[in-house]
């Protein structure tokens, strides 16, 4: 992975982001889909391939099972939950925090290197059902250093609350992730007339990806199409993928010449998120 344009993060470097360099345009990507279909390997493969080719991407795993940062190899031990609890019980992080901006303590506190790629983890709430908290402080970190990034992916929650909620917003593509089955299809276009009712609002795009294609997707694609779906891509059933998770191997691992890779690879570029 190439370095990030405005320096290393981790526990022992730290972000100016004062000093980051603004792009002129910059993209809010949002991944939604109902568990198990390949969302998070989805998003786990762009940002691989962002990395990979120009300034890497803000990733943010916003769904709570923190799936994304294993994905990438990372484990998730800095966490925008963990830094609200230590905000809240803990004393000395109170003083020690003092006046500081919210968004450099996210930085310095929650915010992760991998290979110069940054990665923000919403983790998990503090108790049942309890997330306002941490999804007002995952909002603000996400408005607050998107703007420094060319590109800002976000794995979401399965379903749409996070957007409708306006934890993400400003979002300029909103991807559905759907499986090859015609139940998949159904629960996209749930969502996508959710989120048009509700949510997202113009100019931003909403696009349909089927993963695991195994055989001439031609009637999914007609299916999807007549629900008013915009289909940006097909992602073929990947047997890499299949041992990788057999064995626990982070998915970022996949060679290039993964079919899954090859396809996310044309998907980006038919985004205009790459060349």
């Amino acid at each position: 992975m190439t370095q990030a344009h405005c320096g290393p993060v981790g526990p022992n470097t730290e972000l100016n982001i004062d000093r980051c360099s603004s792009p002129s345009k910059t993209e809010v990507v949002a991944v939604v889909g109902k568990g198990g279909v390949g969302k998070t390997t989805t998003v786990a493969v762009m940002a691989k391939l962002l990395a990979a080719t120009g300034p890497p991407p803000l990733v943010v795993d916003a769904d709570p099972p923190v799936s994304l940062a294993y994905a990438l190899g990372v484990n998730p031990s800095r966490t925008i939950a963990g830094l609200r609890r230590k905000m809240i019980e803990d004393p000395d992080e109170k003083r020690k925090i003092g006046d500081k901006h919210i968004r450099d303590v996210i930085v310095e506190e929650a915010l992760i290197d991998l290979n110069g790629m940054p990665l923000l983890i919403l983790g998990c709430a503090e108790g049942p059902g309890c997330f306002c908290g941490i999804n007002e402080l995952l909002k603000f970190g996400i408005q607050s250093l998107s703007n420094r990034f060319k590109v800002t992916l976000v794995d979401c929650e399965a379903g749409l609350e996070q957007i409708n909620r306006l934890v993400i917003n400003k979002i300029s593509k909103l991807l559905m992730v759907s499986d090859a089955t015609m139940k998949g299809i159904r629960t996209a276009a749930y969502l996508n007339n959710i989120a048009k009712e509700y949510g997202v609002q113009e100019p931003c795009k909403i696009g349909l990806i089927i993963n695991r294609i195994k055989e001439d997707p031609g009637q999914l694609a007609e299916t999807a199409q007549s629900m008013g779906l915009d289909i940006v891509g097909f992602i073929p059933e990947d047997n890499n993928i299949t041992e990788f998770d057999l064995v626990g191997r982070p998915t970022v691992g996949l060679p290039d010449h993964s079919p899954s890779v090859m396809a996310v690879r044309r998907i980006l570029r038919t985004l205009g998120l790459s060349n």
